[in-house]
Protein backbone atom coordinates (compact mmCIF):
# COMPACT_ATOMS: atom_id res chain seq x y z
CA UNK A 1 0.00 0.00 0.00
CA UNK A 2 2.75 2.41 0.93
CA UNK A 3 4.94 2.04 -2.49
CA UNK A 4 1.46 3.96 -4.22
CA UNK A 5 1.27 6.93 -1.85
CA UNK A 6 1.76 10.17 -3.85
CA UNK A 7 0.86 12.44 -0.99
CA UNK A 8 -0.70 12.35 2.65
CA UNK A 9 -3.38 14.73 4.33
CA UNK A 10 -3.54 14.41 7.77
CA UNK A 11 -7.37 14.86 9.48
CA UNK A 12 -9.19 14.92 12.42
CA UNK A 13 -11.61 12.25 13.73
CA UNK A 14 -14.60 13.77 15.13
CA UNK A 15 -16.86 11.94 17.83
CA UNK A 16 -18.98 9.99 15.89
CA UNK A 17 -15.99 8.60 14.04
CA UNK A 18 -16.35 11.38 11.17
CA UNK A 19 -13.58 12.56 8.94
CA UNK A 20 -13.69 15.47 6.55
CA UNK A 21 -11.87 14.44 3.06
CA UNK A 22 -10.40 17.53 1.70
CA UNK A 23 -11.77 19.56 -0.48
CA UNK A 24 -9.56 19.14 -3.40
CA UNK A 25 -9.48 15.69 -2.94
CA UNK A 26 -13.24 15.79 -3.09
CA UNK A 27 -12.90 17.53 -6.31
CA UNK A 28 -9.84 15.19 -7.88
CA UNK A 29 -12.20 12.15 -7.18
CA UNK A 30 -15.57 13.54 -7.92
CA UNK A 31 -16.73 13.24 -4.52
CA UNK A 32 -20.65 14.66 -3.43
CA UNK A 33 -22.35 15.04 -1.11
CA UNK A 34 -24.47 12.23 -0.20
CA UNK A 35 -22.08 9.64 -2.43
CA UNK A 36 -20.86 6.31 -0.67
CA UNK A 37 -17.98 5.73 -0.21
CA UNK A 38 -16.32 2.21 -0.28
CA UNK A 39 -13.62 1.15 2.89
CA UNK A 40 -11.07 -1.26 2.29
CA UNK A 41 -9.24 -2.81 4.73
CA UNK A 42 -5.48 -3.84 4.70
CA UNK A 43 -3.24 -5.31 7.46
CA UNK A 44 -1.81 -1.95 7.66
CA UNK A 45 -4.68 0.44 7.17
CA UNK A 46 -7.69 1.58 5.13
CA UNK A 47 -8.24 2.58 1.84
CA UNK A 48 -11.60 5.08 1.22
CA UNK A 49 -12.53 4.80 -2.31
CA UNK A 50 -15.26 6.23 -4.16
CA UNK A 51 -18.14 3.80 -4.52
CA UNK A 52 -19.61 4.03 -8.34
CA UNK A 53 -22.66 2.13 -6.87
CA UNK A 54 -25.62 3.65 -8.84
CA UNK A 55 -27.80 5.15 -5.78
CA UNK A 56 -31.27 5.17 -6.01
CA UNK A 57 -32.26 9.12 -6.66
CA UNK A 58 -34.49 10.67 -3.56
CA UNK A 59 -36.85 13.48 -4.24
CA UNK A 60 -36.38 16.89 -2.20
CA UNK A 61 -39.23 16.01 -0.22
CA UNK A 62 -37.35 12.28 0.33
CA UNK A 63 -34.13 14.13 1.79
CA UNK A 64 -35.55 16.87 4.14
CA UNK A 65 -37.46 13.77 5.81
CA UNK A 66 -34.36 12.17 6.22
CA UNK A 67 -32.49 15.06 7.69
CA UNK A 68 -35.18 16.05 9.90
CA UNK A 69 -36.62 12.46 11.17
CA UNK A 70 -34.75 12.79 14.92
CA UNK A 71 -36.63 16.42 15.11
CA UNK A 72 -40.14 15.18 15.11
CA UNK A 73 -40.35 12.13 17.66
CA UNK A 74 -43.75 11.49 18.67
CA UNK A 75 -45.09 14.29 16.16
CA UNK A 76 -47.17 13.58 12.97
CA UNK A 77 -45.66 14.05 10.07
CA UNK A 78 -47.55 16.60 7.49
CA UNK A 79 -47.05 14.08 4.71
CA UNK A 80 -45.36 14.10 1.63
CA UNK A 81 -48.36 16.86 -0.55
CA UNK A 82 -48.25 18.97 2.55
CA UNK A 83 -44.24 19.50 2.21
CA UNK A 84 -43.89 19.33 -1.76
CA UNK A 85 -46.83 22.14 -1.61
CA UNK A 86 -44.76 24.09 1.39
CA UNK A 87 -41.46 23.87 -0.16
CA UNK A 88 -43.20 25.44 -3.85
CA UNK A 89 -44.96 27.89 -1.77
CA UNK A 90 -41.83 28.86 -0.24
CA UNK A 91 -39.94 29.15 -3.50
CA UNK A 92 -42.66 30.72 -5.30
CA UNK A 93 -42.27 33.82 -2.59
CA UNK A 94 -39.10 33.99 -2.56
CA UNK A 95 -39.05 34.25 -6.61
CA UNK A 96 -41.31 37.30 -6.22
CA UNK A 97 -38.42 39.93 -4.43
Amino acid sequence: MQENLKSSKKMKVFPKGQVIIPVELRRKYNINIGDRIEFITFQDGILLKPSRQKTKHQSSTDELFGMLHRYAKNKKFPGKDKVNEATESGFAEGWKE
